[in-house]
């Protein structure tokens, strides 16, 4: 009896319809962490405008329409290194099991923090960069951030929904933190991980107290200030208006 060749068509696996794959698998899985590899270095280098599609496939070692397979695009490879860079610091950040106290543990986030920021410019370079991010990676640094802040929240033993005031300042003191480190990273001649960490903390705990209206003598304060940085109190400004000649230390300099 004669037979019959079966001519059915096998549905094209996900490898005929990647352009350029070969295979599935890990292969896939690696150009894509090249190609965000490649756009984490050279959106860190140059602005947005400046970096081609043609320039991060040649960097990844990837065929051109593997972009727009994975990503849909310059833009969306942009996000997904955004989203990415901000995920490994925010894991990088979290406290340790040996950080038992808040001090260690606040500490700890911070130096992290500043460690990671350290050994990856480029990642906090891209970080600080958002301005072509869509709106779902703007939800998800968002989202980064929330969690980075509820570490710390837990840290200090804060409620597990804290009150808007206390979000306020803790919002406020990320926006700090954030300006504090690219700061660091231009002067790491001069500037410790150490000195930041401490500087930080300080201001966190500032922050918390001014959110609960905790009792403090902030014209004082200020005074206290102006003597550490070199400058007059506002007693020492009132007499010198009134004639009165500014204290001196033992230098002869004013305090």
């Amino acid at each position: 009896m004669a037979t019959t060749s079966d001519t059915r068509r096998v549905p094209p696996t996900q490898a005929e319809n990647v352009p350029g794959e070969g295979a599935v698998g890990e292969s896939n899985v690696d150009r894509r962490a090249a190609l965000i590899a490649a756009a984490l270095e050279l959106f860190a280098r140059k602005p947005y405008e400046d970096v081609s599609v043609d320039e991060v496939c040649g960097r990844a070692g990837v065929a051109h329409g593997l972009l727009s397979y994975h990503f849909g695009g310059k833009r969306g490879l942009f996000a997904a290194a955004i989203r990415q860079a901000w995920e490994e610091l925010v894991s990088y950040e979290k406290p340790r099991d040996t950080e038992l106290t808040a001090v260690e543990r606040v500490h700890g986030f911070l130096f992290r923090h500043f460690e990671y920021a350290r050994r990856h410019p480029e990642r906090f370079a891209i970080m600080m960069r958002t301005g072509h991010a869509d709106e779902k990676v703007r939800e998800v640094l968002q989202a980064a951030r929330l969690d980075a802040l509820a570490e710390i929240s837990v840290s200090l033993g804060c409620p597990e929904s804290p009150p808007p005031q206390l979000q306020a300042a803790l919002t406020g003191w990320s926006g700090y933190v954030d300006a504090v480190t690219v700061t660091y990273l231009d002067n790491l001649d001069q500037l410790s991980a150490e000195d930041v960490t401490d500087m930080c903390a300080q201001v966190l705990v500032a922050s918390v107290r001014s959110a609960y209206k905790m009792p403090t003598d902030a014209a004082a304060e200020l005074d206290a200030l102006t003597r550490v940085t070199g400058g007059h109190s506002s007693v020492e400004r009132q007499g010198q208006r009134n004639g009165a000649a500014a204290p001196t230390g033992p230098t002869g300099h004013p305090c």
